[in-house]
């Protein structure tokens, strides 16, 4: 969010502040992620969803390695954000889409008519993403000598979240904001990939529970339960992990390496 300057006034906050905190908000079920323009600051919405967290690994060290001013580390993050966004919003479930540093998460809920639901297109995302890092791989081998393979942490949690609009109410400067545990849940995951599991993929057993509703794999008849293995870590439980693929992009990987 742009700011756009304005005074800031004391009595203003207190007043804004007492408002906020007597107010009678209204807090629905809803089916789907609500648009910002559907919601006011005394409303929310209780939406079923998945939550993607996607993050890379060593980015300290590349920093070090290109430093920070560097257009090569400029080059590697626009190529690696732009895909990664490109592939959750060709999802119909996928709603929200946020970018903070090399993270990317995206937030999928409701059931369209041509879609599989929010949590299989979380999986069929992963899978994309997961083979991305792939191509981009040997796209920046290629052009840099020497490049040492970049990894990337995938997390999926599956639950219910409160969606509220936060922001500064008459500046339009606002957003929605996510309140729950899927949100955590799916940041843990994510830190737990390619870090406490060398897997570059971790689902929490919701997710787990609700994959095998989709053929992965047509040829043996797989679903993505078959590609998910249970770990137990000692402060998050059972984790599911995995390394599966969308096949078309690891193929041109082995093939241009």
């Amino acid at each position: 969010m742009r700011g756009n300057y304005q005074k800031f006034n004391f009595d203003n906050s207190l007043s804004r502040i007492d408002d906020i905190l007597t107010s009678s908000a209204t807090y629905e079920e809803a089916d789907d992620i609500p648009k910002k323009d559907d919601l006011t600051y005394k409303s929310g919405k209780y939406v079923q969803c998945a939550s993607l967290f996607i993050d890379l690994r060593g980015s300290t060290d590349l920093i070090k390695t290109q430093g920070r001013q560097s257009k090569t580390l400029a080059r590697i993050y626009r190529a690696y954000i732009s895909e990664i966004v490109a592939i959750v919003n060709s999802f119909q479930t996928c709603k929200e889409i946020n970018i903070v540093g090399d993270c990317v998460s995206a937030m999928f809920a409701g059931k369209e008519e041509t879609s599989q639901s929010a949590v299989i297109e979380a999986l069929q995302a992963a899978s994309m993403c997961n083979g991305m890092m792939q191509v981009l791989n040997v796209k920046f081998k290629k052009k840099w000598d020497g490049f040492q393979e970049l990894k990337a942490g995938i997390g999926i949690a599956l639950g219910r979240a409160l969606v509220i609009k936060a922001g500064f109410s008459g500046s339009a400067i606002n957003d929605l904001i996510y309140m729950g545990d899927v949100v955590n849940r799916a940041s843990k995951m994510c830190g737990l990939a390619h870090k406490d599991f060398d897997y570059p993929i971790c689902v929490t057993e919701a997710v787990f529970l609700n994959a095998g509703s989709y053929i992965a794999n047509a040829d043996k008849q797989q679903t993505y339960q078959d590609f998910l293995t249970l770990r137990n870590h000692s402060k998050h439980g059972s984790v599911y992990t995995g390394n599966f693929h969308r096949v078309e992009f690891a193929d041109w990987a082995s093939e241009n390496e």
